[in-house]
């Protein structure tokens, strides 16, 4: 991976990862949320374990693979924000709760930044092969 992209997919994992942080915090401070803080670390525990996971990969380019480290990452986080807090099909969706602003900021940026990071990681298209 050139070394442009592998430092614009750091940089973007690593947003990713902030928006994140900052998401779960409102979890707990947010009142329209109603989690406690037992009721987070049981989701956030694995949750940031798996992502310590991918971003020393994403970071390291463990085996040439940060570019599909990257890709998961952000995909994961759009259908994770997308599945439990954006659609209404859990009872843990915004659209049953009653979250701040701020909550509904920072869920739609993790998002955009998911998507953004997905696109910077997708694997590069290949020139088609046009036979005569």
């Amino acid at each position: 991976m050139p070394r442009g992209d592998r430092r614009s997919l750091v940089l973007w994992s690593w947003v990713v990862l902030a928006l994140l942080a900052a998401h779960d915090v409102t979890h707990v401070v947010d009142d329209g949320l109603d989690t406690s803080p037992g009721q987070l670390a049981v989701v956030a525990i694995p949750q940031w374990l798996a992502l310590a996971g991918l971003m020393t990969v994403v970071i390291r380019d463990v085996g040439g693979h940060g570019r599909t480290a990257a890709l998961l990452l952000g995909i994961s986080v759009v259908v994770g924000f997308a599945i439990v807090h954006l659609l209404p099909v859990t009872p843990i969706s915004f659209w049953e709760l009653q979250p701040s602003l701020v909550s509904w900021v920072l869920a739609w940026a993790a998002t955009a930044a998911g998507v953004w990071l997905a696109v910077l990681a997708r694997p590069p298209l290949r020139a088609s092969v046009q036979y005569s």
